[in-house]
């Protein structure tokens, strides 16, 4: 199994997601982005679940979680998730890691 890393950019869309829920309901924004980060940290035992996303870049993949895109790539020492974002998104121009 490959550790999990979760990039400063993934943290911070988690942390975004968080806050507009919180406008609402702040204990289901606890609990949502709970369950967000545990199904990041599920690739350890399953990183190559999803589809790969060239349309992104060559080496990430995107797996759906309700609503949500986890991107993610691959390597021979972690899994490491980039971006957690909305699935509605525009993500045309969007960088998926930096």
């Amino acid at each position: 199994m490959r550790p999990v890393v979760i990039a400063r950019r993934g943290r911070a869309d988690l942390r975004d997601i968080g806050d507009v829920i919180a406008n609402d309901d702040p204990k289901r924004a606890v609990t949502f982005v709970a369950e967000r980060r545990v199904r990041c940290r599920s690739r350890s035992g399953t990183p190559f679940q999803g589809r790969p996303a060239p349309e992104i870049a060559a080496d990430v993949r995107i797996l759906v979680f309700p609503s949500y895109l986890i991107l993610h790539r691959v390597s021979d020492e972690a899994v490491l998730i980039d971006r957690v974002i909305h699935s509605a998104r525009d993500r045309s121009g969007l960088l998926p890691y930096e």
